[in-house]
Parts: structure tokens; C-alpha cells; sequence
């Protein structure tokens, strides 16, 4: 009898979970209505000698070796050998029913991140192939059923040298592989609105100008017709704006066609990082579809001294950069998980923080609401000249593309930054730059163009650097050589070599992974000095506009790393001011009384 129950558990477990409507529900805000969350019923099955294709495991009904899991899902969580770190195939399946919906035209697949390679089958059909992480993709449901759909995706978590960073380079934070965010149904209404854009110019009223490109999915030609445009803020501020939107135009079948339309906000209160004030704007098209998009009206720029400004105001922020990671999930954040990582911030006292590429959208929108200004970048890090092919150029582009039209609207993004660390610079670099820089100003020459270097050595950070707005700079003046009075004239030469461009420390930092004497590097009481002694010195620096130490918390790495500890315990980064269970080390509590003396303000 124990032997059957014990039998019939197993076949529970490998048993599809049976298909379902999923629920309209998206884990972040804005964004088009009509997005239904995909997490329930997946299975994955390992796939280490990839003989999956051959097998055909793609194929509808095909479930043998797959068991459920929870997607997101990060299969290297907790796996720390050289073996996870170098990645493998793994496999994941679903089965849905389409949700009733009378104005849908057609559905999409979305995906919000997966790390590194995907390849989409749907009802045994290959719908496409994406690679690369951290920025969404959609997919055409094409051969979607009223029930029993099956969705199939092969992940290569493998590095490639096609990817960001490409597989040529070492990597500087663990190479975690799967679906490493959510999944999204999409319906697609009559009129389908994308790339939208809002722009809120300061004055009283302030000005706002909303573009963005609408496609008629249906097969006759329509209207463009504005149904409803509604605008809310601070103080029950509420103003109908529909008619701000040109209407009537029509749109032929299969094409697109501009959106425009412009507003004013009387008495506008402006975002910043003590009065982080949003609007929100809600806009129905004819046909169903409804999109939601916050925003703050706010002014980023950098004066004549070099100093960034906010409102005509110049900055001194202090914060943290972060990796999406967790010991328990791997890069598949919880909402759970990314709130942590919120609140950190703000106990720390945070009001800039910084990834080194494009967080999950729910992040931007909490930095957004609490006033945390973010320093964007696209995972271009530690690549030589001769790194920069004609076809990864193209790659960073793309994503800088990807990234700039996802996040264009959040209050919070100050920067654009297009690489960090690279090494021996030369002619293709300086290429590289140009173009993300022509590509910034074209699509958002609101924010600032920036990219961040080693401090050490100065004459090392490219010459080409002062086409930006903004250099941040990683210094580790006193860990990795040199000692800490040696940084005001290192910081002091980088203003004379870039005397119009605003400057920050986007890194600074020490590992810690014990107690022990001040003196003996890796020690909490070491970091917590180092940190205390270059604050002294930032503080005493009015040409910087901010400074961010590395890291919030500790994450991996790699196989092997060391990062300066005598005493490492790798593949841990232990220059986190906070643990791998989240327990404030000693220097926090430094870091949050330093910052709590400094103003967003100077």
C-alpha cells in the first residue's frame, strides 16, 4: 500500500498540471491593460548534453522528466561549481486556455526576462528565438486555441559571444539561466499602442507632450480615435485631456500610424528625490485597449561648474548599486524580494541607486514613488577594443534601444549609461559611444549620456568620454593599491581632464566576511573605516554630484573570485554593506549616519 501511494505521488508530480484561464494581472503598473500572468502549471526538465530538439521534447504532450516548478525560475540558484556557473539547456512547459475576451484581436507572448537564449514553440510550433536578459521580447501567439494550449521554451543559459557580455570576457556577477521573470499573455485590441512617450517640461503650467506609435491589428482600415484621455496627481489634481489627441486619422490594415497630443498642468508640483510628486495619465484607444503611464515632471541637466542638476538645482547624492539576486532564487525575484531591496535603500537612506543593467520594471516604479533617483546601463562591462565587433556594437545599440524605450517614462531614471570598465580603449570604442550617444539624443535627450570607468589608471578613461553628460567613475583607492590620501588628487585630475562633464563615484567599497582588527583588510572593522575615510573624502569634493558604494548586499560572482579579501570565500562579492541573509554588517550603520548629514541638495 505505501509503495502505491508512494507511486501515485510521483505520477502526481510529473502530471501536467491541467490547462486554465490565467487571471488578468500584471506585477507592475503601467503599461497596456490586457496582461495575463502566466504562473501557474509550469514544469522544467534539465537538458545538460542538449539532446532535447533531437528528442523532440518541443512536441505537444511531451512531458516525461519535466516537474513543476515556479516561474520566474533561475535553475542555477544555489548552484555555485564552475558547472552552474557555465550554464546548461534547460527546458519549461505550460498549458493554458485563452481568457474570454471579446475585443481581442490576436495574442501575444511576453516575456520579461530570460537569461541568455529562448526558443518559443507554441501547440508544437516554433514562434521565434530571443537572446539575452534583463529587457523584454514578445512573440506572436501564432496557432493560439480557445483550450488546451501548450507553451514550450528551450532556455541556453550558455554564454555566447553575440551576448551581453559576450562569452570573450569575464563576467562580474553570476551567470544565471532561465525564465528569470515573469511570463504575460497579451491581448491585442482593435488598436495597439506602443512606444509610448510622455515628456513634462517645466513652467507653471507645465507642458506636456504625449507621442507614441499605434498599429491597427484588425484586417480593414480604422480610425485612429482617442476614446478617452484622463490625467490625475498630487492634491486630487484630475483634467480630461482627450481632446489634446488628434482624432480621425485612418490607419490600413497591418500598418501604424503617430500618436500625438499635448496638455498643460497648472501649478505642477515637480518630482525630485524629498518631494517624489507623479502624475498618472490613463489612455483608452477605440477598440479596448487601456495604458497607464506615471511620470514626473522634472528637469535633469548639468550647469557650467560641471555640477548634475535636478529642477536647476545641483545635486549630492549618496546610495548603493544592487544585483537582482537572492541565495534562495537566483536572479527569479519575488515581488517579495525586490520590496527588500526598496526598503534597504531607504534604510540606508538611499536617494540614488544603480544596477549594472535594466532592473525589473516593478523596481523602477518603487524608485519612482520613493524618490530614489536610478542610474540605468546596459550590461556593456570590462570589454576591450577589439571586444567591440561591428555586430556587438549592434548588439549594444539594440539594447540600449530596448532599454530606453521600456524606461523613458520613469521619473526616477537620470542616466543612460553605455559601458562600465572598458579596457584600452581605441578607435572602435570611441565609435561605439558616438552612436549611443547620437542614439540617446534621438530617443530621449532628456537624460543624461553617461558611462562609468576605473578611476585607476586616469589616463586610461577615453578621451571620447567628454561627448557625454556624465562619467561616473569606480574607485578602489586603498583596496586594490594606492591608499585612501592618495583619492583627492586622483579625484581632483579627473575634474581637470573633464571640467564640463558632471561627475560621480559610481563604486567604492571593501569586502568584509569577518570580524578582526581595523587593519586587516576584510574585516567588518576594515570596511567600516574604509567606507567612513573615503565618505570624508567625498563629502570634502564639491565637484562630485553623488557617490554610490558597491555594493548594497553581497552577491556571486564567479568561480575563483577573490576581489582583494586575503581570506575570500568565493564565488561571494563581500563588499555588500548587508549579508547573504540580509544582516546588516557594521559599516551600515556608518554609511546611514554619513548619509543622513548629506542633502540631495547642495
Amino acid at each position: 500500500m505505501v509503495l502505491v501511494l508512494a507511486l501515485l505521488a510521483i505520477l502526481a508530480l510529473a502530471a501536467p498540471a491541467s490547462a486554465a484561464a490565467p487571471r488578468e494581472r500584471a506585477l507592475y503598473a503601467d503599461g497596456p491593460d490586457g496582461l495575463y500572468l502566466l504562473d501557474r502549471g509550469w514544469t522544467t526538465r534539465a537538458d545538460p548534453r542538449d539532446l532535447g530538439r533531437r528528442r523532440d521534447w518541443e512536441r505537444p504532450g511531451f512531458r516525461r522528466g519535466f516537474e513543476r516548478v515556479a516561474v520566474p525560475h533561475a535553475f542555477t540558484a544555489g548552484d555555485d561549481s564552475v558547472r552552474g556557473f557555465r550554464g546548461r539547456v534547460q527546458w519549461y512547459r505550460v498549458r493554458f486556455d485563452l481568457p474570454r475576451r471579446r475585443d481581442a484581436v490576436a495574442w501575444r507572448l511576453r516575456f520579461e526576462s530570460v537569461g541568455r537564449h529562448a526558443t518559443v514553440w507554441l501547440n508544437g510550433r516554433l514562434l521565434g528565438t530571443h537572446e539575452g536578459a534583463h529587457l523584454p521580447f514578445e512573440l506572436p501567439a501564432r496557432g493560439v486555441r480557445e483550450r488546451g494550449n501548450e507553451l514550450v521554451v528551450r532556455v541556453d543559459g550558455r554564454p555566447s559571444r553575440t551576448d551581453l557580455p559576450p562569452s570573450s570576457r569575464p563576467r562580474g556577477w553570476w551567470n544565471h539561466g532561465g525564465i528569470l521573470r515573469e511570463v504575460y499573455l497579451r491581448r491585442v485590441a482593435a488598436l495597439d499602442l506602443s512606444e509610448l512617450r510622455v515628456v513634462a517640461r517645466r513652467g507653471d503650467p507645465a507642458q506636456v507632450t504625449v507621442t507614441g506609435s499605434v498599429r491597427n491589428a484588425t484586417g480593414r482600415t480604422r480610425a485612429l480615435e482617442v476614446e478617452r484621455a484622463r490625467v490625475r496627481g498630487p492634491e486630487g489634481y484630475a483634467a480630461d485631456v482627450t481632446r489634446a489627441f488628434r482624432q480621425g486619422r485612418r490607419v490600413r490594415a497591418g500598418r501604424s500610424a503617430p500618436l500625438r497630443g499635448s496638455f498643460a498642468i497648472p501649478s505642477p508640483r515637480e518630482w525630485s528625490p524629498g518631494a517624489p510628486h507623479l502624475y498618472r495619465l490613463d489612455l483608452r484607444l477605440a477598440g479596448g485597449q487601456v495604458t497607464t503611464v506615471r511620470f514626473g515632471i522634472r528637469e535633469w541637466g548639468v550647469d557650467e561648474q560641471g555640477r548634475a542638476t535636478l529642477n536647476g538645482w545641483p545635486l549630492s547624492l549618496r546610495g548603493a548599486s544592487f544585483h537582482e539576486e537572492t541565495l534562495a532564487r537566483g536572479a527569479a525575484l519575488t515581488p517579495a524580494d525586490r520590496k527588500r531591496i526598496v526598503d534597504q535603500l531607504r534604510a540606508l537612506g538611499a536617494d540614488v541607486a544603480r544596477a549594472h543593467y535594466p532592473p525589473h520594471p516593478a523596481l523602477l516604479e518603487a524608485f519612482d514613488r520613493a524618490g530614489i533617483v536610478f542610474w540605468e546601463q546596459i550590461p556593456v562591462w570590462r570589454l576591450r577594443d577589439t571586444s567591440f565587433s561591428a555586430r556587438l556594437r549592434k548588439t549594444a545599440l539594440q539594447r540600449l534601444r530596448e532599454a530606453i524605450l521600456r524606461d523613458r517614462n520613469h521619473a526616477s531614471v537620470m542616466t543612460w549609461s553605455v559601458a562600465n570598465e572598458t579596457l584600452r580603449a581605441g578607435r572602435r570604442e570611441g565609435a561605439y559611444v558616438r552612436d549611443a550617444v547620437r542614439l540617446i539624443r534621438r530617443l530621449d535627450g532628456t537624460r543624461l549620456a553617461a558611462a562609468d570607468a576605473a578611476l585607476r589608471p586616469l589616463d586610461q578613461i577615453p578621451a571620447h568620454y567628454a561627448r557625454l553628460d556624465a562619467i561616473g567613475v569606480n574607485e578602489y583607492v586603498g583596496w586594490y593599491g594606492g591608499s585612501t590620501a592618495e583619492l583627492p588628487g586622483d579625484l581632483a585630475a579627473l575634474r581637470a581632464r573633464f571640467p564640463r562633464q558632471a561627475l560621480f563615484v559610481t563604486e567604492f567599497g571593501a569586502e568584509a566576511n569577518r570580524s578582526g582588527p581595523p587593519t586587516e583588510p576584510g574585516t567588518y572593522e576594515f570596511q567600516a573605516a574604509f567606507l567612513r575615510d573615503h565618505l570624508d573624502v567625498i563629502d570634502a569634493t564639491p565637484a562630485l554630484s553623488g557617490a554610490l558604494v558597491w555594493a548594497l548586499r553581497d552577491f556571486w560572482v564567479r568561480p575563483g573570485w577573490t576581489g582583494g579579501n586575503p581570506r575570500p570565500d568565493p564565488p561571494w562579492n563581500r563588499k555588500g554593506l548587508i549579508d547573504e541573509h540580509n544582516v546588516p554588517k557594521p559599516a551600515f550603520d556608518v554609511v546611514r549616519d554619513r548619509f543622513a548629514a548629506v542633502p540631495s541638495f547642495r
